[in-house]
């Protein structure tokens, strides 16, 4: 959870003594908590201060940790979603998640099918993620989190792209179903509205509407599998559900959106990370390398190879008062 001051050796004391066992165990410690880790882990190495012998303990440092992790209970989404340790999910997919869901309850919510949807996101990061929050274990861990006090200042309505992006098809496509190729399964979209109506249609009316009978064939035989259409419903339920979330269409979009740019060097007021959150929160993009597609490149102090390429590529070159005044223009100036 990017609680300062709260390194790995830390952690270990608070595990190995049985003070903590999952990260929401975090926000229940005290002052006197710390204190009688530290006393436990130099009791064990040998190492107690002889001012502590004394009685003298001192106490600032654990009050400056609580003090920390209570901070830390203001997040954001990616920066939470990015914590939990989830296989695969790096910050930029953390970031992806929220950008196009929104929220942690959609982020929760969304099956694999769907989340493959996302830009950057295949098959094993989808799997991975949707795997993660049906774990009984992992769920309870998030909610212990939520009810510790955990808030993010980011989060909103899902994407209303997300609209031209699913659909019946989605679910089949993701199926895998041999022979069942990206048209046929749009024609079944096209022609059935919901999971139920293209069950009742069946084998038959499916090569009625122009779908091979060999993928027919296949469909039904994977339908008529219990798990795997159970699988269908819930996913296509949950499907509908977020389709539900979204905001209307006609939605305004981001004022960056479709932009990418490059942040070098060091500047003297936004730190990098600040920036590049409030470029995105435009709806720019912020990438780690310059390429023919950057918009533009924000060097501070000390640029390096990012600002070497941008200029052999002829891309734009901008300081940070550039920055700052693009940053003011749409209302995100620090």
């Amino acid at each position: 959870m990017d609680i300062d001051g709260l390194g790995d050796r830390f952690v270990d004391a608070l595990v190995e003594f049985d003070m903590v066992h999952t990260p929401a165990d975090l926000y229940g410690l005290t002052v006197e908590s710390f204190v009688r880790m530290k006393a436990l882990a130099d009791e064990r190495d040998g190492s107690t201060p002889e001012t502590v012998k004394q009685g003298k303990v001192a106490t600032k440092w654990a009050e400056n940790l609580v003090a920390s992790i209570e901070a830390s209970k203001k997040s954001t989404l990616p920066r939470f979603l990015f914590a939990l340790g989830i296989m695969h999910i790096g910050e930029s997919t953390a970031k992806t998640l929220a950008t196009w869901l929104g929220s942690l309850a959609v982020v929760r919510r969304t099956p694999a099918p769907v989340l493959r949807v996302l830009p950057d996101i295949g098959d094993e990061v989808a799997t991975s993620i949707a795997a993660f929050f049906e774990q009984e274990g992992n769920e309870k861990v998030v909610d212990a989190l939520l009810a510790a006090g955990i808030t993010f200042a980011d989060e909103g309505a899902p994407s209303p792209k997300l609209r031209d992006r699913l659909g019946l098809d989605v679910l089949l496509d993701a199926a895998k179903v041999p022979k069942l190729g990206p048209k046929s399964t749009a024609l079944l979209a096209k022609t059935y509205a919901s999971v139920q109506e293209l069950v009742s249609a069946g084998e038959h009316n499916w090569i009625i509407a122009g779908v091979p009978s060999a993928a027919a064939a296949n469909l039904w035989a994977y339908i008529s599998d219990p798990t795997n259409y159970r699988k269908l419903v819930n996913d296509y339920a949950d499907m509908a559900w977020l389709l539900d979330q979204l905001p209307a269409a006609s939605a305004t979009a981001l004022p960056l959106e479709g932009h990418t740019y490059v942040i070098t060097g060091t500047m003297e007021t936004l730190k990098r990370d600040d920036a590049t959150e409030r470029l995105e929160s435009l709806g720019a993009k912020v990438a780690g390398s310059v390429s023919k597609k950057t918009t533009a490149v924000f060097a501070g102090e000390a640029a390096g190879s990012k600002l070497d390429k941008a200029k052999e590529l002829g891309v734009p070159v901008h300081t940070e008062a550039d920055l700052l005044a693009l940053l003011a223009e749409h209302g995100a100036a620090p």
